[in-house]
């Protein structure tokens, strides 16, 4: 199974084992972080030997136990000499300090131990070790003679040949380890946790409860797993509610031991520690009423949070410790006192703490608390308050209402998995103004997560009433939608047509939907209006009258119509008003900006699009797997690292939800092909390509999905000239039927590459004179690395160059050399040569004849300058460049600096074409 979420600490470590000279780290984490799982993950890394030991905490007791294992494992045949050395000097020493009448003074303990310690050391440097990683798993579970050896040793590595890692729990102040590098394993992020829990949970598990537990485990692998384990499978699958606080495991007794030793040491520790356990039997409470001082010194011990005037247990496995270590008879009395305290200042916390004492609890009361929280930003609490009302509620018209606000809420916070897993407990209602609602928000969520809206509900015909017909017609028009964004464009106009036949009045809101729905579909089937014909000219009144909902759609529609500027515009309004826009609609407006700016070849500017998604998600959900798959794909390649990209969409493509969308995975087969043609895998590329092309076959608009040309390219790299010709053939039909700028560039590209002897060279001097200033700074790229592919062997530097030249504009961050004849673009696989084997002459095939010998360049760095241009040509910044490399920002422009002057580079893409 992969290790989720250790990326950056894997690479840290593994780094230090790359480095020159020997060196040590001490990994610290708390149990259950994982760490035996990173060790897991270097070993499985790095090239060097690796020699891996554990802490054994039954040994502890037995002197030089740790140290006998670690001599045990080094492959050296004097190693065994050595143990029996040391342990021989142990017992004398030991003997001496305890013989009767021996001085026991601290000198002389401490003078014997620096004895064997330089004993120790000098055995390690007398073996004859290649340069080796030496993993010591739990070294605070070794014996203390063992600990402070390897401690010793760790500061004192030249000459050993040895990289030491060492994990420990925690590093005291007083420990030889606390001067050494430290990284900690900190808990792993909300994206990260439920991942994991998706990789350790049973495959029909709620995505919604997954979510919960990665919520209440606090980000905690370990205590994760242990409540997977614990879990009934009905509660699991979402059937059953879940009850919060979480029983407690071992890992969460341990932490919370840890935690309540390390922060509780004061006089009033007693006080502190009783207000620690009433908090406990809240989710989150308003700090009216509560003992001040003992708040802020929990606060100060890191064991509560307090934000404005709310406080709340901030580990959840401490506060789950101490709720089920409470027993329940004082626990009830304590709820009773609680609710009975807080009724007037805290009506959300006595709404919970009544649920435990009334005989009846008042569940109406309990969801509208829930609510509030979400409202508040506190949807943790929330959830431990919808999952208390579904445990002890009666399942009522009125509590399902109340639930079915909790999930607007939630999903206009975009925690779509929380959503879903409570419209799954909420049946269908009598009344069509609540079942609407409910549909609405089943519509919404399904399709805010990537999967199929099948909307069965909607093939019953609507009644005669017109409030009916009136709800059940924002329904249709929402959902239609849906199906243009999946590109079912037949669906889409029977629904809009379905609306229209309706002969009652429709709410402003619908009445805007249905018209933007109309702009969509009429996009991606080519004829959508001019902008002077939409909204009055794309007026700013006009627009800013629209809803989220619809301004997006009508952005999206011109993003879709290649209108980019009009479409950042549009896109511009929704975010500047973020402060009155639900978080859902703020993350798609960015994800669709980041789209668009693809779709205009602007690489630079879409880099920073997607960063400010990324950004702007923070810790919480974001968009779905498919959506979120294609813009971290785009960025990987952008960035060189073709590799990574193609893993995360093979990923998704494994994914039985995304099957189930066509129009996604034919973007993603057509995404993979455009990489791995780009990677000169072009029989790969055919493939990826002609499986997009099967499934969006119905689909006209050749400006969409856009992998026509990519197809012609690819056939031509192959030499099948005739299925070329076919394909330029269909792209030439749907392009005269729906004309649109991309398609005048790639078919005068493609016309150029089928072209015969007689028009090759009219062809070609046509694909170039055709772009503008204003057009597709990529496109253009890829029409100069196509040419240049196939151009003479005088022609082929020219065009090379402003390949590169263009495809810099672009902001593709990639290694670029002149094109080989038999591809528009040099493979990733230069990287990989050059990282593992000899780096290939730039006197190759053609490379211009100027170049430097890349050997010549490589030989002239030191070690570290190396493997800081190792990292530029994989595309890293400088900050994640001295990241990795335990370096400040600084020291690597300095360093970048000196290898710019050693190898007569002018810029850094020019230092990267040098190399490849």
């Amino acid at each position: 199974m992969a290790l989720t979420g250790r990326r950056l600490e894997v690479d840290r470590i593994a780094t230090l084992a790359a480095l020159p000279r020997e060196s040590a780290m001490v990994v610290v984490g708390d149990p259950g972080s994982g760490r035996s799982s990173v060790l897991g993950a270097v070993a499985d890394r790095v090239a060097l030997p690796v020699v891996r030991v554990g802490g054994n905490g039954s040994e502890s007791r037995w002197p030089l136990a740790g140290v006998t294992s670690l001599f045990t494992a080094l492959d050296d045949p004097r190693a065994s000499a050595h143990i029996a050395l040391l342990l021989q000097a142990n017992a004398a020493a030991t003997a001496d300090t305890t013989a009767p009448g021996a001085p026991q003074t601290a000198s002389g303990t401490a003078g014997s131990g620096l004895a064997a310690a330089h004993d120790f050391l000098e055995a390690v440097q007398t073996l004859t070790l290649p340069p080796t990683l030496v993993l010591v798993d739990d070294l605070d579970l070794m014996d203390a003679e063992s600990q402070e050896l390897i401690a010793f040793l760790a500061g004192r590595l030249a000459g050993t040949a040895l990289r030491l890692v060492v994990t420990v729990r925690s590093v005291p102040a007083t420990s030889p380890l606390a001067a050494l590098p430290t990284l900690r394993l900190e808990p792993l992020g909300a994206d990260d946790a439920l991942a994991a829990a998706r990789t350790m949970a049973p495959s029909d598990a709620n995505d919604g409860v997954l979510t919960v537990l990665a919520e209440e485990t606090g980000g905690n692998p370990g205590a994760l797993r242990e409540q997977l384990d614990v879990l009934g499978r009905d509660q699991l699958t979402g059937t059953e509610p879940v009850v919060l606080p979480l029983r407690p495991t071992a890992t969460a007794e341990a932490i919370t031991a840890r935690r309540i030793d390390d922060g509780l040491l004061g006089t009033d520790a007693g006080r502190d520690l009783d207000v620690l356990a009433r908090l406990a039997l809240v989710p989150v409470a308003r700090t009216a009423g509560w003992d001040r001082d003992a708040l802020d010194e929990l606060a100060d011990a890191g064991l509560v949070t307090v934000r404005g005037q709310t406080v709340t247990v901030r580990d959840p496995l401490v506060r789950s410790v101490l709720y089920w270590r409470m027993p329940a008879r004082a626990r009830r009395a304590a709820h009773a006192e609680l609710a009975a305290a807080s009724a007037t200042a805290d009506p959300r916390a006595a709404a919970w703490h009544r649920s435990f004492v009334d005989d009846v609890p008042d569940v109406v009361a309990l969801l509208d608390a829930a609510a509030g929280y979400v409202s508040d930003g506190a949807p943790q609490a929330a959830v431990a308050l919808a999952e208390r009302a579904l445990h002890v509620g009666s399942g009522s018209e009125l509590e399902r209402s109340a639930l079915l606000r909790v999930v607007e809420l939630l999903l206009g916070n975009r925690l779509l998995g929380l959503a879903a897993r409570y419209l799954a407990a909420i049946g269908p209602f009598r009344h069509t103004e609540d079942e609407v609602r409910r549909l609405r928000l089943l519509y919404s969520v399904q399709y805010l997560r990537g999967e199929t809206v099948h909307a069965d509900e909607l093939l019953v015909p609507v009644g005669p009433d017109a409030a009916e017909a009136g709800a059940v017609a924002g329904l249709l028009a929402m959902v239609a939608s849906f199906r243009a964004e999946t590109w079912d464009l037949d669906q889409a106009r029977d629904l809009l047509a379905r609306v229209d036949a309706l002969d009652v009045p429709l709410s402003p809101h619908t009445v805007e939907i249905v018209r933007a729905v109309g702009c969509f579909v009429a996009a991606l089937d080519g004829t959508l209006p001019p902008d002077t014909e939409l909204y009055d000219g794309l007026a700013t009144a006009e627009l800013l009258a629209l809803s989220d909902p619809g301004l997006l759609l009508v952005a999206h529609a011109l993003s879709t119509a290649e209108r980019y500027r009009s479409a950042r515009r549009v896109f511009a309004l929704v975010l500047a008003r973020s402060m009155e826009t639900r978080a859902v609609w703020t993350e798609v407006a960015r994800y669709l900006t980041a789209e668009n700016e693809l779709r205009s070849g602007n690489y630079r500017q879409a880099l920073r699009a997607i960063d400010a998604w990324e950004d702007g998600a923070g810790a919480g959900p974001r968009q779905p797997a498919p959506s979120r798959a294609i813009a971290v794909a785009w960025r990987h390649f952008a960035e060189g690292r073709s590799q990574d990209a193609l893993e995360v969409i093979d990923r998704c493509l494994a994914l039985r939800t995304t099957n189930l969308l066509w129009a996604t995975t034919a973007r993603l087969h057509a995404l993979r092909g455009r990489i791995l043609l780009l990677d000169g895998r072009a029989e790969e590329a055919v493939v990826a390509l002609e499986a997009a092309d099967a499934i969006a076959r119905p689909l006209r608009n050749p400006t969409v999905l856009r992998h026509l040309g990519d197809l012609v390219e690819a056939n031509v790299r192959l030499g099948r000239t005739d299925d070329a010709r076919a394909v330029t053939a269909r792209l030439a039909a749907d392009h005269h039927a729906r004309p649109s700028r991309w398609g005048a560039l790639v078919l005068a590209r493609s016309l150029a590459l089928v072209a015969d002897d007689a028009t090759r060279d009219t062809a070609r001097r046509r694909a170039l004179e055709l772009f503008q200033p204003h057009d597709s700074p990529y496109e253009r790229a890829r029409t100069f690395a196509a040419l240049a592919a196939i151009a003479s062997a005088a022609e082929r530097p020219r065009l090379g160059a402003a390949a590169a030249a263009a495809y810099e504009a672009a902001g593709l961050r990639r290694p670029l050399v002149t094109p080989a004849p038999t591809a528009a673009m040099p493979a990733s696989g230069a990287l990989s040569a050059f990282r593992s084997g000899p780096v290939a002459s730039a006197q190759d095939a053609g490379a211009p004849r100027s170049a430097p010998d890349a050997s010549t360049v490589l030989t002239s760095l030191t070690a570290e300058e190396r493997a800081v241009v190792q990292k530029v040509t994989e595309g890293f910044r400088n900050r994640e460049i001295a990241s990795s490399l335990f370096m400040s920002q600084r020291t690597v422009e300095l360093r970048l600096t000196q290898i710019y002057r050693k190898v007569g580079a002018r810029s850094r893409s020019h230092l990267v074409a040098l190399l490849t």
